[in-house]
């Protein structure tokens, strides 16, 4: 799918990937990048190069970090369009591969729950689980995340720094 097509300019893509790639380098390491970034869906890619194992597969840990991302980049853009001001923490989370990743992924996040953003804003906090999925084709999910989140009202902007277009608020 193009860039075009899901309607963000490929360049604000490429400034939000090296602005992830200069607070995490890892993500530069592995070679992440955004594929599409909507509101309700984020799809991340990365090469199989960088997380290569001994065994001609992905490396877990570098599937991990590309499918733990997507959610919280998907929160992460919620919070900052609704301008608030949270810290997201990472509470638990569990991680399953299905079958050997042996090519290039994608880490894709469709459903993000609602932030309750009047709880936020008075300064509680919430609890919220997303699910990423990472395919290597058009066929069954090759991995699963889930993570389990807890958000922290009046934290300024921490997590939500990143270079986003003004155009993302609500």
């Amino acid at each position: 799918m193009s860039l075009h097509s899901v309607g963000v300019r490929a360049d604000v893509l490429e400034g939000l990937a090296a602005e992830l790639h200069a607070r995490i380098p890892m993500t530069k390491f592995l070679g992440v990048h955004f594929v599409e970034f909507e509101p309700g869906r984020i799809v991340l890619a990365a090469p199989l190069g960088p997380s290569l194992n001994h065994r001609g597969t992905a490396f877990g840990p570098g599937v991990f970090t590309a499918a733990g991302l997507a959610p919280w980049l998907l929160l992460v853009r919620a919070a900052w369009a609704e301008r608030l001001a949270v810290q997201i923490l990472l509470r638990r989370c569990e991680f399953a591969i299905h079958r050997p990743i042996t090519c290039d992924y994608r880490a894709r996040c469709d459903v993000l729950p609602a932030l309750e953003a009047d709880t936020l804003r008075q300064g509680g906090k919430v609890r919220l689980t997303a699910t990423s999925q990472v395919f290597i084709d058009e066929g069954a999910p090759a991995a699963t995340y889930t993570a389990h989140f807890t958000l922290l009202a009046g934290a300024g902007e921490g997590d939500l720094a990143l270079p986003f277009p003004e155009g993302w608020r609500t």
